[in-house]
């Protein structure tokens, strides 16, 4: 307890006690009256005990932005993961713009203003649409490429409105102050959000708030305080890589959670650890988790700085950003596919990556397989999912369990194993084929009688029908390392594959030979196997 308190500073306290504890639904609309240091109340929201308000010891460290709320800067806020806390600045130094864009204000967007109901009245709303936020992240603005990008496909999709959060005062340096930022741009976009819905007759349940990096557990505010504040359960939030940095390992209160919405879905594509430059936090925080490739090491993410540049169309500063971020802006690249995306885009609940990736987690007959991205559904319980892209747009792939059965054949044996890598294109009923899939990155032994199994992505061409099969070997000449003079060729007994997408599968099989000439592409049919185990069904 403090000692001695001037008449001024109990007067404040008091005062701020009061606003701080008032029943819901009773706002404080003017701070003005109130004697404040550095412009606002820098104080204690005090116990409530019997209608007598008791001043706490750690009044310093509060801060009030009425009609906003209260913000404390000691635990679980500052920890081992937080060493370094701060106030939010004040909401007129951050001034998050709010834009509405329909189909009709595409070009000309309407400006909302908080507490100011005829900017969301006059306003070309669309009653019977859902409603969207998109909240961007550290260093970026609501003027993004990816912003408007998101907003365009929304609306593409259907006649919706899309308001865009640009908090850009906010989201700049130093980093710790834009982690700080986002508890009262939460705040802010909640009182915002709270006003639509009432103004618009919408169900929150129809609102869905998409946030990116810092700009994910911005959302996560937004739902904490519309439920606490305002007594409406915001429907959905989906988390695009939730920033790691301070909020790894941290109390739900502080980051991202499932409790911020009905339906949380996260997309993990950083996860690597912040030491080794990965921005995204790792941990499960929503009710469904999306992990595409791990998580981690994006496909076509390994490309160099001039590679970057080429892919911003030549700007400098957005292909540098891309270099140094690519993992991070996977989140809202594979995003803004899958809303009108017409693959289906769907991810496996495994244990771990690896499971899925050596196949052992690959059913959507018995288990939920959900929809990636936009088309996310909760299930009944949480899932950490798993899934497969391509490099480049379109990143979209099907999943194709890939079982290589070595020949154990006389001929085979006394050949004897190979050092290679297969190459498969497997072929549709209807024709189509996927793109050239490698079994393994590098080179690997096969010896005879032995079975090697992987998931690989590619193209989605429906149910397989046969499997174009090359076996790639790479000619050494060090004589102590492999043959020189017998002929370079493979044993293959069959393959199998296993088509997630349209849950079907195939066993294929060479010719009587069994052999598969090095470098010479061959395709592998159903008839060639035996006929009474040629049409199975393996999945």
């Amino acid at each position: 307890m403090l000692p001695i308190l001037n008449d001024t500073l109990l007067m404040l306290m008091y005062t701020a006690n009061i606003m701080s504890t008032l029943p819901n639904g009773t706002e404080v609309k003017n701070l003005s009256n109130l004697p404040a240091k550095n412009d606002v109340a820098t104080i204690n929201v005090s116990k409530q005990q019997n209608k007598t308000f008791e001043l706490l010891d750690d009044w310093y460290m509060w801060r009030c932005y009425q009609p906003f709320g209260c913000f404390y800067i000691g635990e679980p806020w500052y920890g081992e993961n937080r060493p370094v806390v701060d106030f939010p600045m004040r909401p007129d130094k951050i001034g998050p713009r709010y834009l509405l864009y329909t189909r009709n204000t595409l070009n000309k967007p309407d400006e909302l203003k908080i507490d100011q109901d005829t900017t969301i009245r006059n306003a070309h709303i669309r009653p019977d649409g859902n409603v969207y936020f998109i909240i961007h992240g550290y260093l970026e603005n609501g003027d993004k490429t990816w912003v408007l990008r998101m907003t365009k496909e929304l609306l593409h999709r259907e006649d919706c409105n899309v308001v865009v959060v640009n908090w850009l005062t906010g989201a700049g340096p130093p980093y710790t102050q834009a982690v700080a930022n986002t508890r009262l741009v939460g705040a802010m976009t909640a009182r915002l959000a709270a006003q639509f819905i009432k103004i618009g007759s919408f169900e929150p349940s129809r609102v869905h708030v998409i946030g990116h990096s810092l700009g994910a557990h911005t959302a996560g505010y937004v739902g904490y305080n519309l439920r606490v504040r305002y007594g409406l359960n915001l429907g959905r939030i989906t988390g695009l890589d939730p920033a790691e940095p301070h909020f790894s390992n941290t109390s739900p209160m502080v980051r991202l959670d499932p409790t911020d919405a009905d339906f949380v879905a996260v997309i993990h594509t950083d996860c690597n650890p912040f030491i080794s430059g990965g921005l995204g936090i790792t941990q499960p925080v929503g009710h469904i988790d999306f992990y595409p490739n791990d998580g981690r090491n994006q496909p076509g993410c390994n490309e160099g700085v001039l590679d970057s540049i080429t892919l911003e169309r030549g700007s400098f500063v957005r292909g540098l950003r891309r270099f140094l971020g690519c993992n991070h802006i996977r989140s809202y690249e594979y995003f803004i596919e899958s809303i009108n995306t017409a693959c289906p885009f769907l991810a496996v609940p495994c244990s771990s990556w690896t499971r899925f990736q050596e196949g052992g987690c690959f059913d959507c007959v018995n288990q939920y397989c959900p929809r990636f991205g936009f088309d996310a559904q909760r299930g009944n319980y949480h899932a950490s999912t798993y899934l497969m892209t391509a490099g480049a747009k379109p990143f979209c792939r099907g999943h194709y369990r890939v079982k290589i059965n070595i020949s154990k054949t006389a001929e085979s044996m006394n050949h004897g194993g190979e050092v290679g890598i297969f190459v498969l294109r497997v072929i549709g009923e209807d024709g189509r084929q996927t793109e050239r899939m490698q079994f393994s990155e590098d080179s690997k032994y096969y010896g005879p009688g032995t079975t090697h199994t992987i998931v690989l992505p590619g193209e989605v061409v429906g149910k397989p029908k046969a499997v174009e099969v090359t076996w790639e070997y790479q000619v050494t000449f060090n004589p102590l390392t492999w043959r020189l003079i017998t002929k370079p060729m493979v044993y293959l007994d069959s393959v199998v594959v296993d088509s997630l997408e349209s849950n079907s599968g195939i066993k294929v099989c060479p010719d009587e030979s069994k052999t598969l000439i090095a470098n010479e592409p061959k395709v592998l049919t159903v008839d060639n196997c035996n006929p009474v185990m040629a049409n199975i069904v393996t999945t």
